[in-house]
């Protein structure tokens, strides 16, 4: 049996070994930001995409998501700062401030894009311009009792209606549907079915009230000539139609309707409840794709491929396209526009006016490179057939900075390699881990990390060699007692399969390799990550 000492030995070695092991905050995702004013446009927008992304999941549980701002003294016009306050829970030119300051209008530019998603969101950086009361406790946002029931007060002041609700009194009229808090993004799953000529309506917990609201249809042809004639000049086919007339409720608690669609061709379809002088309860459009069959087709090619990133849309390269996913997939995922940036191994490859910059450009409509289907969507751009270096591509919206959601590939010179060298890994142990797995094969040194997005290989790598022999360094480097050198991950590998690998040789010392220091850097701020190995091969 295992003495004491021994166990405890044993036991330090474990703990050591864990301290040591993944952790998010080294191991995580990283990006580096060009200054503080780009790190806060992008906190603002995964704060956006976030709340987004939570109000379709609890949509998709049957459970209502609300959104609130809460205030903070630094926002604009947030309240008359009492004397107390002012002395004590204000510091516009500290850090705190000074972020609060700048990061709130950031965050309130978005009230108006939540709320046209559907989001139940509520921006409550105003209630407190009524009281030159202290209500903060310090010079972050904290606020002392009477704050905290001010700020309950309101929150439950917006919440009463889905409050009265769950508690099982019955909404008073068909305006209450919106204010009960159901998500708008949709209240009804709505797909095309039966090849794309019927419209489906789906709800899973669906109560009475949920189909009293009068649906609305409105389908855009293809063709002008397509519309009846008295829809002709609006442009679409409208119509108005109440859910007893094509559907009803069906067991478990769910409901469902469908409503066939005209034979001649269909550009977008757009549909959703509304009360009459209150606007609509919800609305969705879907971009209905001219040949489905072919969406269906890519689509299936994909699900035994892995995507070379994973983003807002996942990213595939497929016969000389690049193909753009997204599974769970609504029209406000593909209104924004959509850019792609080609930069070629090779500048001469280029037109002659796009030389200069060094890459070509494009901009896309997602309607008329793809569509929806099935409840997802999918594009495909065709790529040039020249070589290519690395793509930068994603949304963006004109008149702001920064994109919605971008990523960068860079293109592996020869991915096959790359796969070829990955598989060969898979029977070795690492010889360090860290931000990278780094592996020691045929006199290589590889790089390997398993999720990899463009940020993990933008900084520069550094590689510190100690020879086990000073004499076999150059006489330049003998006295310092080590090789160095820098390298850019997009010249020794590359991204593939969500993965990415790069390869660099080591130097064939006669009396062999004493230890090495590698790791990635950024000028001015010292080493991202680093790992030493030991000369064993």
């Amino acid at each position: 049996q295992e003495s004491s000492a021994a166990q405890i030995t044993r036991l330090n070695h474990e703990l050591a070994t864990t301290k040591s092991a993944y952790r998010l905050e080294k191991h995580g995702p990283r990006r580096w930001w060009a200054g503080e004013g780009e790190l806060q446009r992008a906190a603002a927008r995964l704060w956006y995409r976030s709340s987004l992304i939570l109000a379709r999941l609890t949509s998709g549980a049957g459970t209502d998501y609300y959104h609130f701002l809460q205030p903070n003294q630094y926002a604009p016009n947030a309240k008359p700062l009492s004397p107390w306050e002012r002395a004590n829970a204000y510091e516009p030119d500290g850090r705190i401030g000074s972020s609060m300051a700048k990061g709130y209008p950031l965050l309130t530019g978005f009230n108006q894009d939540l709320q046209n998603q559907g989001v139940n969101y509520f921006d409550l950086t105003g209630i407190f311009a009524g009281h030159s009361e202290t209500l903060y406790l310090d010079s972050c946002c904290h606020l002392n009792d009477r704050g905290n029931e001010l700020l309950a007060a309101e929150m439950v002041r917006r919440l009463e209606p889905a409050l009265r609700r769950l508690a099982g009194e019955k909404p008073a009229g068909p305006v209450s549907v919106r204010a009960a808090g159901r998500p708008a993004a949709p209240d009804f799953r709505v797909s095309l079915a039966a090849a794309g000529k019927e419209l489906r309506y789906v709800r899973e917990d669906c109560e009475p009230e949920d189909t009293e609201p009068r649906f609305f249809l409105h389908i855009v042809p293809r063709a002008a000539a397509e519309r009846p004639s008295p829809s002709r000049e609006q442009g679409s086919d409208n119509r108005v139609f109440s859910f007893a007339e094509v559907g009803g409720r069906r067991a478990w608690g769910q409901c469902q309707a469908q409503i066939p669609l005209p034979d001649y061709p269909i550009a977008a379809l757009r549909t959703g409840q509304y009360v009459p002088g209150e606007g609509d309860l919800w609305s969705v459009e879907l971009i209905v794709p001219a040949n489905p069959d072919k969406l269906r087709a890519d689509y299936a090619t994909l699900s035994v491929e892995q995507p070379v990133a994973r983003d807002y849309f996942n990213l595939y390269v497929q016969d000389y396209r690049l193909i753009y996913f997204r599974e769970s997939c609504a029209a406000a995922d593909t209104a924004a526009n959509f850019f792609l940036h080609i930069i070629p191994e090779d500048v001469a490859d280029l037109p002659e006016d796009r030389r200069a910059a060094g890459f070509t450009h494009a901009g896309f409509d997602f309607a008329r490179q793809g569509g929806h289907f099935d409840g997802k969507c999918l594009a495909a751009i065709a790529l040039p057939d020249y070589p290519l270096k690395e793509i930068r591509t994603g949304q963006h919206i004109p008149g702001q900075a920064a994109p919605l959601w971008s990523v960068q590939l860079i293109a592996a010179p020869d991915p096959e390699q790359l796969r070829a060298d990955y598989a060969a890994l898979s029977t070795m142990q690492p010889a360090a881990r860290d931000y990278f797995d780094l592996y020691r094969r045929d006199n290589r040194l590889l790089y390997v990390r398993e999720t990899c997005a463009a940020a993990d290989t933008a900084a520069n790598f550094f590689l510190h060699i100690v020879p086990s022999d000073v004499a076999d360094l150059p006489a330049d480097r003998q006295a310092a007692g080590f090789a160095h050198g820098g390298f850019a991950f997009v010249r020794q590998g590359g991204h593939f399969d969500g993965k990415c690998l790069a390869t660099v040789a080591l130097p064939d010392y006669p009396g062999g390799i004493k230890e090495m220091r590698t790791g990635q850097y950024v000028p001015g701020q010292g080493d991202l990550w680093s790992a030493e190995l030991t000369g064993e091969r």
